[in-house]
């Protein structure tokens, strides 16, 4: 019975990647993790807690379930956002200076007109996109669901 523990160890040791070695597939998922917006470390192969924060980042941000787990379907998420144009939402809005504050004020332009962003709390959601692509298709504009200066600026009738 010892021994087949043993054995049993020994084998599972065996996938594990060598110290100092990262995995091949975790470093691709790392890689792509941080090309859109999510801080997932350095991409040496090692799957740790950033990494799994960042997973689950992006899977809640962009409607996969959460699982924080680097596998090739993953991966291959990863890869259709990135081949699309895609960036974390909520990264997007940081870089160009567009704080919760501004989704939640475009939130409440979009209820004062009738639309239903859900909650109004500044994250960017499903329903939110979703409301979002409503009022830009019945408004003429592109329809992305994105928050954007020009749609805040459109909902309050400045632009």
């Amino acid at each position: 019975m010892q021994r087949r523990s043993f054995l049993t160890l020994t084998a599972g040791l065996a996938l594990l990647p060598l110290a100092g070695q990262g995995d091949d597939l975790v470093a691709r998922i790392q890689e792509a993790l941080n090309r859109l917006g999510y801080y997932a470390g350095s991409a040496d192969g090692v799957a740790g807690s950033r990494t799994e924060r960042a997973i689950e980042a992006f899977q809640g941000e962009f409607g996969y379930p959460r699982t924080g787990v680097a596998n090739q379907a993953l991966l291959g998420q990863l890869d259709t956002a990135i081949a699309g144009g895609a960036a974390s939402p909520e990264r997007l809005l940081q870089r160009a200076g567009l704080l919760r504050s501004y989704t939640r004020a475009v939130q409440e332009a979009l209820l004062a007109r009738g639309f239903d962003p859900g909650p109004v709390d500044g994250a960017i959601g499903p329903q939110t996109r979703e409301a979002i692509r409503i009022y830009q298709g019945q408004s003429g504009l592109a329809v992305d669901g994105e928050v954007s200066r020009a749609l805040l600026a459109d909902l309050l009738g400045l632009g």
